[in-house]
């Protein structure tokens, strides 16, 4: 019995909080709510309720953080917007005093961070289209991580970010539940480089329902991430449903029905070139791919251009085992690639790429890649043809439901 076939076994809080604290909004116009929110929030850690008020936005020009909480609501019935200036964020996340990291820190237990169901609430604003257009963006130390949470026992419901500058959600911890995210980084001017939507090592995981518009991975699992459900998904310039790993062990992942359109990448799995890890019990299931570079991708040769890995070091890649893809139907894109692309080769460039590949499955050999499962894969060219596959490491093998060959995906 597979144990990423069914939903982590968590007990997700019931929370009562007993005291009520209303956040105060800062009377001078577009001035910096972060101070007064810390001081009227130091007495609410515990068995409280902080409110952000409905009708209100909450202008935080430098980073708030909330540490220690317990059995803590954060509810977000108005609206929450960072500096709009670049120059202003260069600033603090310049100056490690008064930054940590991410803008938006969580830490504690039994919390629930929720915006509001009302379609005008619940929004955290982040002005990104301040920034894509900037030449060298994607090379900007600056740029800030919106949000971090490290906390046992979790609920993250009805949150909405727009035009996030980049990395959105890291979340830690364990028992965690999010449902009912949006996310929107499109743009009209310039790349959304790194809006990735979520990066998980939490444990005990769902996340259910989330729809996300960026430029980078809808989300990244990574180890020591175990026991985590991802369903529900709508996504559009996505680089994918990502697992990924450099060290550690990690698995019973299951990521399930995906909508994936005008996309660069759609179930993959990129293990690092030259570090080593294991990964257990991995599915995608269920993904209809709508114009996708790379509809499925597995690669194990994952590295930074510009520290290219050579020598020994090439023979070390990650261990995987467990790896199912079903159900996964569609049509790559016609030309291959995105905005992302700013080197030669690009960062993405696969072994013999063709618009006409649906499947690339770049293994180390068989010992690094053992007891995977394809079924239902159903892909097609933009013409309407079958899609073909790349594929090393697996020749010969058998019971995979598929054939490792470079020609059309055919069932063994």
């Amino acid at each position: 019995m597979r144990l990423n076939n069914f939903l982590p076994l968590v007990l997700y809080p019931i929370f009562i909080t007993a005291k009520r604290c209303i956040m105060p909004k800062n009377s001078t116009l577009n001035g910096d709510d972060t101070p007064a929110i810390l001081s009227a929030s130091s007495s609410c850690l515990t068995n409280s309720t902080i409110v952000f008020s409905a009708g209100q936005t909450y202008n935080l020009l430098t980073p708030l953080s909330f540490t220690n909480l317990n059995n803590v609501d954060l509810l977000f019935e108005g609206n929450v917007s960072l500096p709009s200036d670049v120059s202003v964020v260069e600033a603090v996340v310049g100056n490690p005093k008064i930054y940590s990291g991410r803008w938006i820190t969580v830490k504690g237990k039994d919390v629930r961070f929720a915006g509001s169901g009302k379609e005008d609430g619940g929004w955290f604003e982040g002005h990104g289209e301040q920034w894509w257009s900037m030449a060298g963006n994607d090379n900007n130390t600056y740029r800030p991580h919106f949000f971090s949470f490290s906390v046992t026992n979790l609920k993250i419901e009805n949150i909405k970010v727009l035009k996030p500058v980049a990395w959105v959600f890291s979340i830690g911890g364990s028992n965690v539940e999010m449902r009912n995210t949006f996310i929107d980084a499109r743009s009209s001017d310039g790349f959304p480089f790194n809006t990735d939507g979520i990066d998980l090592s939490a444990s005990n995981v769902l996340i259910d329902t989330f729809e996300i518009h960026n430029g980078d991975d809808m989300i990244n699992v990574s180890p020591s991430a175990s026991n985590v459900t991802v369903r529900n998904i709508i996504a559009s310039g996505t680089h994918g449903v990502s697992a990924s790993c450099s060290s550690g062990s990690g698995g019973n992942y299951l990521f399930e029905n995906a909508l994936i359109y005008d996309s660069l990448m759609g179930a993959r799995f990129k293990g690092v070139l030259g570090t080593t890890c294991n990964m257990t019990n991995v599915t995608w299931r269920n993904f209809e791919m709508r114009n996708v570079s790379y509809p499925i991708h597995f690669t194990e040769t994952y590295q930074d251009q510009e520290k290219p890995v050579t020598g020994a070091a090439t023979r070390i890649a990650a261990f995987t085992k467990g790896f199912t893809w079903e159900n996964i139907t569609g049509t790559t894109a016609d030309v291959i690639g995105d905005g992302s692309c700013v080197t030669d080769p690009c960062w993405y460039a696969s072994l013999d790429q063709n618009p006409d590949k649906g499947l690339y499955l770049l293994c180390q050999d068989h010992a690094h890649c053992q007891d995977f499962h394809f079924s239902g894969i159903d892909l097609r060219t933009s013409s309407g043809k079958p899609a073909s596959e790349e594929c090393t490491g697996l020749n010969g093998i058998t019971g995979m439901g598929i054939t490792c060959t470079n020609s059309t995906i055919t069932r063994d």
